[in-house]
C-alpha cells in the first residue's frame, strides 16, 4: 500500500512530539507522538506503508507486522479525514 498526501494538507509537530495536520479546509486533526513518527516515516519512504512499518519496527524494537497493522489503521484514519489517499506507486520523498 502506498499513500500520498492530499493537496493543501499541512503538518506541524509540537515540542512534545504531537502531530497536528490541517486539512485543505483548515480543520485541525491532532495526534499522539507515535503518529508523528509514522507521518515522518511515510514521508521519508515516499508513502510506502510497508517500508515505513519496517523502519519503525526496527526503531521501536517491535514486531514489524504489528507496527504495520497500527500504521495501516492510522492511514485509514487519515484517509477518512481526507488528509491522504491511496496511490498505486510510491512517490519520491521530498
Amino acid at each position: 500500500m502506498n499513500i500520498v498526501i492530499e493537496a493543501g494538507v499541512t503538518a506541524g509537530i509540537a515540542e512534545d512530539g504531537a502531530l497536528t495536520l490541517l486539512s485543505p479546509q483548515g480543520a485541525p486533526h491532532f495526534y499522539a507522538p507515535e503518529a508523528s513518527a509514522m507521518w515522518i516515516a511515510l514521508r521519508q519512504h515516499g508513502g510506502n506503508v510497508r517500508a515505513a512499518a519496517a523502519v519503525l519496527g526496527s526503531a521501536w524494537n517491535a514486531d514489524v507486522s504489528a507496527v504495520g497493522r497500527l500504521l495501516r489503521k492510522q492511514v485509514t484514519d487519515w484517509q477518512r479525514a481526507g488528509l491522504v489517499k491511496a496511490s498505486p506507486t510510491p512517490v519520491h520523498a521530498s
